[in-house]
């Protein structure tokens, strides 16, 4: 395995670390000082806003990723024509994501909520343009300064907003005013990367880009609302108290998966290079990738499993306890969760995506039912065991495809 790789997934690793300490710690004080029926009002609103980051990103970032890995020349040129193009998706993002806050919330507090946040989305989506650009040169400090510097500034207004007795409404605003000040570090760190700040309207290219992307970005838009879709159908059937306790107890999930995440972005240029030129070597990597995967999965497992009452009492406190159930489901459902991370790094890059489409359609139609028959019955255990199920078909499912994939001549 390169050295470069390596360094990179240490980069990512450590800054995704980082951002998820103090984004794990700025949760739980949330959940302590919103209460948990509030606390619910306010992952709702994340839950659904989430679902369209990859709507407003379009599968754009993983096309520069595989293209400028390949030739770097073209970045400028790819800025300056994307940069309108990204935007034009943030603000159709905006709209879709308010229109369905309109149609499921059951209160104008809630649909408020979603809107807020959802302006979110219009400063991300110039960050993850410079961050995409330099990922695609393996200058992945670039990344990891935003993840880093998003982390700090959201958690320090939005705990600050929250302790001096701020509701929901107003901690989701000052989460834009930070997205909005690293958009500033951002525009400066452009220009060390060699990107000048240049718009062009090219509505010949921005065509080609998404007849391109529109595949990578069908493949993030149903993982996105499958991860979320367990969150939201609590919040549907049970109520904002009950999706507080399951937040609680899915935040572990979401906290974990940072090294798996941030491993397989590392591993992304390489898989792109490999895959059109040394199948055998990209097979060995892929296994021993996942072999490691794994084992960092089961400590996770093994200790969430067996300590949950004591880690949600020291988390968030007594109130939470209700969650343990949940946390021994998903703590299983993990070990999944780790590995199929990994998969998509071959299945991106290969002429078979498209192919792929259907399954991961099915994978979330999977998940939909099963939550609709378990939530009902089991509350947030149910939601936990419609994940582990969707997450073990997924990972047979995955795998089986990157297998023929690499055994292709």
């Amino acid at each position: 395995m390169e050295r470069k790789v390596v360094k990179n997934t240490v980069f990512l690793s450590s800054a995704n670390l980082f951002a998820r300490v103090v984004g794990f710690f700025y949760f739980v004080f949330l959940g302590r000082v919103l209460g948990v029926e509030n606390f619910g009002h306010y992952n709702f609103a994340l839950a659904l806003v989430y679902n369209f980051y990859p709507v407003a990103d379009f599968g754009v970032e993983r096309l520069i990723l595989r293209d400028l890995s390949r030739d770097g020349e073209k970045a400028q040129d790819c800025f300056q024509k994307i940069l309108p193009l990204r935007f034009a998706l943030a603000l159709t993002s905006v709209f879709l994501v308010t229109l369905l806050g309109v149609v499921l919330s059951k209160n104008n507090f809630d649909r408020l909520n979603i809107f807020v946040f959802s302006l979110c989305l219009l400063p991300w989506t110039f960050n993850q343009l410079i961050a995409g650009i330099a990922n695609a040169f393996e200058r992945m400090e670039v990344q990891s300064l935003a993840v880093v510097g998003m982390s700090i500034l959201t958690a320090v207004f939005g705990g600050v907003t929250a302790f001096l007795g701020g509701n929901v409404t107003q901690v989701l605003l000052v989460a834009f005013l930070a997205n909005t000040l690293v958009s500033l570090v951002m525009f400066r760190l452009a220009g060390k990367i060699g990107l000048k700040f240049k718009v062009e309207i090219d509505k010949s290219f921005w065509k080609k880009v998404l007849a391109e992307s529109w595949v990578f970005a069908t493949i993030m838009i149903v993982a996105v609302f499958y991860l979320r879709a367990s969150t939201v159908m609590v919040n549907l059937f049970k109520g904002p108290y009950f999706t507080g306790l399951y937040s609680s107890a899915f935040k572990f999930i979401e906290a974990s998966i940072l090294l798996p995440q941030s491993f397989a972005l590392a591993l992304f240029p390489q898989t792109a290079r490999l895959l059109s030129s040394d199948k055998k070597s990209l097979k060995r990597n892929y296994l021993k990738s996942l072999g490691l995967i794994f084992l960092f999965s089961l400590v996770f497992c093994l200790v969430f499993y067996f300590f949950s009452p004591f880690i949600l009492k020291i988390a968030y406190g007594e109130k939470y306890l209700g969650a343990v159930g949940a946390v021994k489901i998903l703590a299983i459902a993990a070990i999944f969760f780790f590995m199929n991370a990994l998969p998509g790094n071959v299945i991106q890059n290969s002429p078979r995506v498209k192919k792929f489409l259907p399954f991961a359609f099915a994978n979330l139609v999977l998940v939909l039912i099963l939550g609709s028959i378990f939530v009902p019955r089991w509350s947030v255990e149910g939601a936990a065991l419609a994940v582990l199920l969707a997450e073990i078909s997924a990972f047979l499912i995955n795998n089986g495809f990157v297998w023929k994939i690499l055994n292709e001549k």
